[in-house]
């Protein structure tokens, strides 16, 4: 099975009572087509990490992992792929979960209410000489919540599913003196990373972007005036987001750290590497004039 073309196929032969059946109710369901069909659902996903109990990810042909809230290291993965659903794009297309699936992939998420969502992969199906072919859709999922299905797309979250939740590491991280000075220097310039970026997004963002420690990454760092003098350069770059962690861009800043500044840190430059599309349900944020 080759998990990016999409090449499982799945076959059922239909007998003539069957067929006779199915052309009843393909009449039937077109009849009703503008009221009941479930094929238009363009909702936007809001699920919330934070109420989630566990998530179970179940293979057909075997295999399984559960990551439970209640554990430090796993709730990070719980988030992540909460934050993949929710970044995922509603799209149009039939809500086609195959029969006999041998190698697909059930995600089951519990939540903490009792109620229960699952995400399964989307195929395309087709008729044909009486026979129905389904062909695994790329990058396409289900996700049934509250009675209701809809098809999501998103590469990312395709991927984990299939094959992604395997290699998921649940040991705690280890800790170094470099990681740690790394991080304290980022709180350190967190205040004026975040009025960097604000300013700068705010001329095409209603809404102000986040930026998380754990999102910059030191680019250089240059002393200046020779060997432990206390002037310094350093050069960032981090991905602001906004929501459940939905990229709007990639930024480089350059700041000046020296005692004699007032604050001891000054922005030198700030330069606008990439722009992130936002996914539909997020669009509404974007200013129309883009000069405003």
């Amino acid at each position: 099975m080759n998990f990016r073309t999409g090449t499982h196929l799945e076959t059922t032969k239909l007998s003539k009572g069957g067929v006779l059946l199915l052309k009843k109710l393909v009449i039937i369901a077109l009849a009703f087509t503008t009221l009941f069909s479930p094929i238009h659902v363009q909702a936007a996903v809001e699920l919330k990490s934070e109420e989630v109990e566990y998530i179970q990810v179940s293979r057909e042909s075997g295999g399984s992992r559960i990551f439970k809230e209640s554990d430090g290291f796993e709730e990070v993965i719980i988030r992540k792929v909460i934050d993949l659903i929710n970044a995922a794009t509603p799209i149009k297309g039939q809500i086609n979960l195959a029969i006999n699936k041998p190698l697909s992939t059930v995600i089951k998420i519990k939540m903490k209410s009792g109620e229960v969502a699952l995400i399964e992969p989307a195929y395309n199906c087709i008729f044909h000489n009486e026979t129905k072919t389904c062909t695994l859709a790329d990058d396409e999922v289900i996700l049934n919540q509250n009675n209701k299905n809809i098809r999501l797309k998103s590469t990312e979250l395709f991927d984990w599913l299939l094959i992604g939740w395997k290699y998921e590491s649940v040991e705690p991280p280890k800790d170094t003196k470099e990681l740690m000075v790394n991080d304290i220097l980022m709180l350190l310039l967190g205040e004026e990373i975040e009025k960097a970026v604000s300013d700068y997004y705010s001329k095409y963002l209603t809404e102000p972007p986040l930026v998380y420690p754990y999102q910059v990454d030191i680019v250089n760092v240059k002393r200046i005036g020779g060997f432990r003098t206390f002037h310094f350069l350093i050069t960032l770059e981090t991905t602001p987001v906004v929501g459940p962690h939905i990229s709007v861009g990639k930024d480089r800043l350059t700041f000046e750290i020296d005692p004699t500044i007032p604050g001891q840190i000054k922005l030198i430059k700030f330069e606008h590497l990439e722009t992130h599309a936002l996914p539909p349900h997020w669009q509404n944020i974007i200013k129309q004039n883009k000069n405003q």
